[in-house]
């Protein structure tokens, strides 16, 4: 079975999210291809999807809204998975908080995304820039300052287990 993991990235953290999920997979003995959803130009030959993006002021990024209105009826008609990678995951009601929040439902469901699994990000202040640094302090809705969360905070075993799931559940197929 050929995957295509896709990820939208900013500054990297996503992207190793997907290149980790990719090694998991081909673990389990699938035939994995990870590549940045803006180098992606066509969606043929692959059996499923592992689609991800970060949340940056308040949604995924651009470039993942254009991969799904390229390639949603694509992914609608194949097994497909998202994940989301974003600092508000750890908040108490951080996970349920991103769901509900920060991501659009009509568009997913157009593209057959039933689930999104969520995982902590990466937040590193010294590479983002002025206005990355703005936005996250004016929509900040924590009890915790932004920079107190500045680290990596991406569960690496959590990240694991959800792709092997995912393997399991396409080799059973």
């Amino acid at each position: 079975m050929k995957v295509l993991v896709a990820y939208a990235t900013g500054h990297g953290a996503t992207a190793e999210i997907g290149q980790f999920i990719r090694d998991a997979l081909r673990e389990k003995g699938l035939e994995v291809v990870a590549a940045n959803v803006a180098d992606v130009n066509s969606v043929a030959g692959y059996d499923a999807f592992v689609i991800g993006s970060p949340i940056y002021a308040n949604m995924w990024r651009t470039e993942f809204s254009q991969f799904l209105g390229r390639f949603g009826d694509t992914l609608k008609s194949k097994p497909s998975f998202m994940f989301i990678s974003c600092i508000r995951v750890l908040e108490d009601d951080g996970p349920q908080y991103v769901q509900k929040e920060y991501l659009y439902w009509p568009m997913l469901e157009k593209a057959g995304i039933k689930q999104v699994e969520v995982f902590g990000g990466k937040l590193d202040l010294k590479a983002t820039n002025f206005e990355e640094r703005w936005s996250l302090s004016a929509r900040w809705d924590s009890e915790t300052l932004p920079d107190m969360r500045n680290g990596d905070f991406r569960d690496w075993n959590a990240i694991r287990a959800w792709a092997e799931g995912i393997a399991n559940k396409l080799n059973a197929s």
